[in-house]
């Protein structure tokens, strides 16, 4: 048996998002197999469907059949160099609601994103992938403005509607802000800005500070000692034997960095739009509140003219994969669809 599922990259993301609308719940690994998890050859064939209007790929029936595992099916899709190495993912393509866009945390893609693709969200899902996590779309941008022009360009290159909700999770939260103000500017229409635990205690941080965090962090999370992340990437991804490029890892690791230097001391504008904050008990990290320089409000104190507070019965982490969080976004983003409010 292989690990527990984590996906590993965009198309992991899609695939999850599809996997999960079908048959009710993600896979519980790498290696679960679809027919075995409760598919059949009605199922399989939505599958089939569902994969080709997310990824824009047409993929046989016989080979879902053939490939059986979530593993299997991810890695052939992999296989299309269309699929997640652009900037810009679908993880659904149908839906009654008006589109969400996913905008990325500090990771810089859709990982860990991909329920909201699934049931109980009933609309076309989006999401941006930032420049960097490919290194042939170049290194990335530690200015805020920059990534949320960066984030314009791809859309408006994308036939996304004009119309959309946008979320963000974390610290993806500000970058939706800022980008939701941006396209607005544009004449973009704003239906919502969904804040999924969004903090505004962002203390002084170096891209430097900010890859030395993530490498502590996946140290830490693969019980290797402490000392290995201060000897660099290189040696953190070494000791991880992942068998991932060093190029792709150093990129994941240095857009971290970027989008946390990008959002240090950040204060936001008043903004006209809806907005919409999902909060755990757990929103504020002490460690940032004590390193933020002066004072700091928080959201419901900007005076935004159409702003809500939502409390979540799960911790940070939970949140993005806990049925009744889900759920409530998907109510909320309903009820602005019919009312505008």
């Amino acid at each position: 048996m292989l690990p527990a599922f984590v996906e590993r990259d965009a198309v992991d993301a899609l695939v999850a998002a599809q996997w999960s609308r079908i048959l009710g719940e993600p896979p519980a690994a790498l290696d679960t197999d679809f027919f075995a998890s409760g598919g059949t050859s009605l199922k399989a064939a939505r599958l089939a469907g569902a994969l080709r209007g997310a990824s824009g790929i047409k993929v046989p029936l016989q080979r879902i059949y053939e490939l059986r595992t979530f593993q299997g099916i991810s890695s052939w899709l992999r296989g299309d160099a269309r699929t997640g190495n652009g900037r810009f993912v679908t993880l659904n393509a149908t839906g009654a609601g008006t589109p969400l866009l996913l905008v990325p945390a500090a990771s810089g893609g859709v990982v860990g994103l991909h329920r909201f693709g699934g049931d109980p969200v009933d609309r076309p899902v989006h999401g941006l992938q930032a420049r960097g996590l490919n290194p042939q779309d170049g290194p990335p941008s530690s200015d805020l403005g920059e990534k949320v022009a960066d984030f314009v360009e791809v859309l408006e290159a994308s036939d996304m509607p004009r119309r959309l909700h946008l979320a963000g999770y974390c610290v993806g939260g500000i970058l939706a802000y800022e980008l939701a103000r941006a396209l607005q500017g544009r004449g973009w229409e704003i239906s919502s800005l969904l804040l999924l635990n969004t903090s505004l205690y962002c203390p002084p941080l170096t891209v430097e500070e900010g890859m030395r965090e993530k490498l502590r962090q996946l140290v830490a999370e693969a019980g290797l000692p402490a000392e290995v992340a201060e000897r660099g990437a290189e040696a953190v991804l070494q000791e991880l034997a992942t068998g991932e490029d060093y190029a792709d890892f150093d990129g994941r690791v240095r857009v971290f960095g970027s989008v946390g230097a990008a959002i240090s001391g950040y204060a936001p504008q008043l903004a006209d739009f809806p907005v919409r904050l999902f909060s755990t008990e757990d929103r504020d990290d002490p460690a940032d509140i004590a390193a933020t320089t002066g004072p700091v409000v928080d959201w419901p104190d900007l005076g935004l003219p159409d702003y809500r507070q939502y409390a979540v019965p799960a911790d940070h982490f939970e949140m993005i994969n806990h049925a009744p969080t889900l759920e409530a976004v998907e109510a909320v983003m309903a009820e602005i669809d019919c009312t505008g409010s």
